[in-house]
C-alpha cells in the first residue's frame, strides 16, 4: 500500500496530517526530487569555466574545489570550453607549458569543465535512465547483479589498463563507458528504490492521531 492509499479514522491533528501531506508529496516526486539532485552535478561542471571565464574567479574556484571531492579533474581528460579545441591530450599540454594535471585554462586555449570526461558522461547517463524511468511510470524490473557488472566492465576495463599504463583512452571511450555506468547504475538502483513503498501501519496511525 502505498503513501496515497493511506487512511486514518478518527481525529488527525494539523500537525498530523500536515507530514503525512508531505510524505505523500514526497513519495510521488521520489524520482523528480532524485533527478533534481543530479542536475546540479551536470550543469556545475559546465557553468564552472564559463564562471571563471567571465571573471567571477573565486566563486569559480570555490565550484572546482567542490566537485574536486569526486573528480581529479585532470586537463588531459577533461573538455574544455570556450576555447580553440575541446580536448587536449597531455603531449599537448606539456609541449604548451602547462601543467597537464592542474591546468584550469586561459583565454586562449579555453577554460576547463570542473569534472572530467567520464564523470561527467556518469552523471548524464544516469539522468537519462531517470528521465527514461519516468516516462514508463517507474515501471521496470532492476537489473540483476550479472547484468550490472556486464554494464559497467567496459568503464572497469578502460579504466584498468589506463591505469596501469598499459595506453591512453580516448575522450569517446570515456563518454561511452561513462553514460553505460550511469544508465547500469539507474537501472540497478532505481526500479529497486520505487519498488519500496512505505506502509502506515495501525501504530503509525496511532502516533500520528495523537500528535
Amino acid at each position: 500500500m502505498g503513501l496515497d492509499a493511506w487512511h486514518l479514522s478518527g481525529f488527525v491533528s494539523p500537525v498530523a496530517s500536515s507530514e503525512m501531506a508531505a510524505l505523500k508529496w514526497a513519495d510521488r516526486r521520489r524520482l523528480a526530487l532524485l533527478n533534481t539532485l543530479i542536475v546540479p552535478f551536470i550543469v556545475g561542471p559546465v557553468v564552472t569555466p564559463l564562471l571563471l571565464a567571465g571573471g567571477a574567479t573565486s566563486t569559480a574556484t570555490a565550484f572546482y574545489r567542490f566537485f574536486h571531492l569526486l573528480c581529479h579533474q585532470w586537463a588531459f581528460r577533461s573538455f574544455f570550453v570556450l576555447g580553440t579545441q575541446a580536448t587536449y591530450s597531455r603531449d599537448q599540454l606539456s609541449a604548451l607549458g602547462v601543467d597537464p594535471y592542474s591546468f584550469v585554462g586561459d583565454a586562449q586555449m579555453g577554460w576547463k569543465m570542473a569534472f572530467c570526461e567520464r564523470n561527467m558522461a556518469i552523471f548524464v547517463g544516469l539522468l537519462a535512465f531517470a528521465v527514461a524511468l519516468g516516462l514508463v511510470h517507474r515501471q521496470s524490473q532492476p537489473a540483476s547483479f550479472a547484468q550490472f557488472a556486464v554494464l559497467v566492465s567496459p568503464m572497469a576495463l578502460d579504466g584498468l589498463t589506463q591505469l596501469v599504463g598499459w595506453r591512453e583512452s580516448t575522450w569517446e571511450l570515456r563518454i561511452a563507458t561513462g553514460v553505460l555506468f550511469g544508465i547500469a547504475s539507474g537501472w540497478f538502483l532505481y526500479p529497486r528504490l520505487f519498488a519500496t513503498q512505505r506502509t502506515l501501519t495501525p501504530q503509525d496511525s496511532r502516533e500520528l492521531a495523537s500528535r
